[in-house]
């Protein structure tokens, strides 16, 4: 048994950190008891994430597995892909390994959201119309693209998932992209003009795995044993 120690933060029907892909690859791979620590939106992690075990890493996503600090979602989903491949095959197909690691950094650059952003949209008060306007409106046409994308995809490969195989990586990757900024209003995925992508997400948004993962935002600040 691996000992496995996520890091996360979530803000109730708005925030989920990027921990969510790595959390709904456990819950995927029906991979328990694993230990949770849920910090404080807006709160230093790092104090926390140094009382409970982490010792040189200070931001999120971070995992402790069997002591081991790992940081960025698609290298945590990775590592935990290959070493519960035995319980599932989520990696995808060999001969799709290079449309896979694309398609996971495509789940990063696709947002194009850094740091000018970061504290507008993490806070509280700010209201979706000002992320509409001052976040979706310079960068309207970058994300019809990245959006277009999705949907060129679907419309050759016809396909449920990003991989011929079935759901991946790729898509905890892509979909936690698309769920909170679809969510935020930054993608505009709609049946008339992306209805293949709007029906993959719906499929995504629909798997029990999803639907727990989305339940850990309830959760106060603190440490919790998943079992």
């Amino acid at each position: 048994m691996h000992d496995i120690r996520l890091f996360h933060m979530a803000v109730p029907g708005r925030l989920h950190a990027r921990t969510f892909r790595c959390l709904w690859l456990l819950e995927e791979l029906a991979v328990k008891p694993f230990d949770l620590c849920m910090v404080t939106p807006g709160e230093p992690y790092v104090p926390v994430m140094r009382e409970h075990g982490m010792r040189h890493l200070t931001k999120l996503p971070a995992l402790l597995f069997d002591g081991q600090e790992v940081g960025e979602s698609g290298v945590i989903c990775q590592l935990l892909a290959e070493c519960f491949q035995d319980k599932r095959n989520l990696l995808g197909a060999e001969d799709e390994r290079l449309e896979r690691l694309q398609w996971s950094a495509f789940a990063e650059t696709c947002v194009m959201l850094r740091l000018p952003y970061k504290q507008k949209i993490m806070d509280s008060n700010t209201t979706l119309e000002t992320i509409r306007a001052e976040v979706i409106a310079p960068q309207q046409e970058v994300l019809k693209g990245n959006i277009e994308r999705f949907e060129a995809h679907f419309r050759d490969q016809n396909t449920d998932y990003l991989l011929k195989s079935g759901f991946s990586i790729a898509d905890t990757m892509c979909g936690w992209s698309l769920y909170t900024f679809s969510n935020w209003g930054l993608f505009d995925i709609n049946g008339e003009d992306s209805p293949l992508t709007l029906s993959y997400l719906e499929r995504l948004r629909a798997r029990p795995a999803f639907r727990r993962t989305e339940a850990y935002a309830e959760l106060s600040p603190g440490l919790y044993t998943i079992e």
